[in-house]
């Protein structure tokens, strides 16, 4: 159980690696405001996309975003975390890579 706990933990590193690839706070964040911290992928790696899109009509990009690291932090926290759990959260994580990439692009 605690090696799955690890895959949830190694997940989290990998989303905050991420946002920190994609997102750029003199592109992705009013100037007047404080940017999100590494570990606010959610709100670093949202703005990125809202910024690569062109805006917030891609609720549909930006929902599949919010999920990865909701599932990231449940496997992490979960102490009951199994095989499954843990490797959705890592197939979800690999989704969202794989989509960033491509906005990249």
């Amino acid at each position: 159980m605690q090696d799955y706990r690890d895959c949830g933990n190694r997940c989290v590193a990998v989303l905050e690696a991420l946002s920190a690839t994609v997102f750029d706070p003199t592109k992705h964040w009013d100037a007047g405001e404080k940017p999100p911290p590494v570990d606010k992928t959610d709100l670093r790696i949202g703005a990125y996309i809202v910024g690569r899109t062109g805006g917030k009509g891609n609720e549909k990009l930006r929902g599949l975003e919010k999920k990865a690291p909701a599932l990231a932090h449940k496997v992490k926290h979960s102490p009951s975390a199994d095989r499954v759990s843990a490797g959705i959260a890592a197939d979800a994580v690999i989704l969202l890579a794989d989509m960033l990439r491509r906005l990249m692009e």
